[in-house]
């Protein structure tokens, strides 16, 4: 039997995410960079959901100054459409941001998901829980 390959999976520019940390977990939206070579999460966030240990520092180079900063990289899983990628993420201030996650070329390259800059976010529907 010949497997086939399989259907990449639509994004758009703007998708929600699940970030997954020791102490809990934190569904929220994240902007898709492909200029950018790591996924990034905010500090407040990675601090909250009990992302880490740090694992390595990452230097990186800011598009818009000249110099290179160096940012702790710490373990976690990021989800995107259903897609769970355990990896390394750098953590950053990213409060003067509109997302608090940075999904970057370290999930992009899996090849998994296909980018269509039109599509907008899905709308959020919190899951209710059933009474009793």
């Amino acid at each position: 039997m010949v497997m086939g390959k399989r259907e990449p999976i639509v994004i758009g520019p703007i998708e929600y995410v699940k970030v997954i940390g020791d102490h809990g977990e934190a569904r929220v939206k994240g902007k898709v960079d492909t200029g950018s070579s790591r996924t990034s999460v905010d500090v407040w966030l990675a601090a909250n959901i009990g992302l880490g240990p740090t694992v390595d520092v990452a230097k990186v180079k800011s598009a818009f100054l000249d110099e290179v900063r160096t940012r702790p990289l710490v373990r976690g899983i990021v989800e995107i459409a259903g897609v769970r990628f355990p990896l390394a993420v750098s953590v950053n201030d990213r409060s003067d941001m509109r997302y608090p996650v940075l999904i970057g070329m370290d999930i992009l390259k899996s090849g998994r998901f296909l980018i269509d800059p039109t599509k907008k976010a899905p709308k959020y529907v919190a899951k209710r829980s059933k009474s009793p």
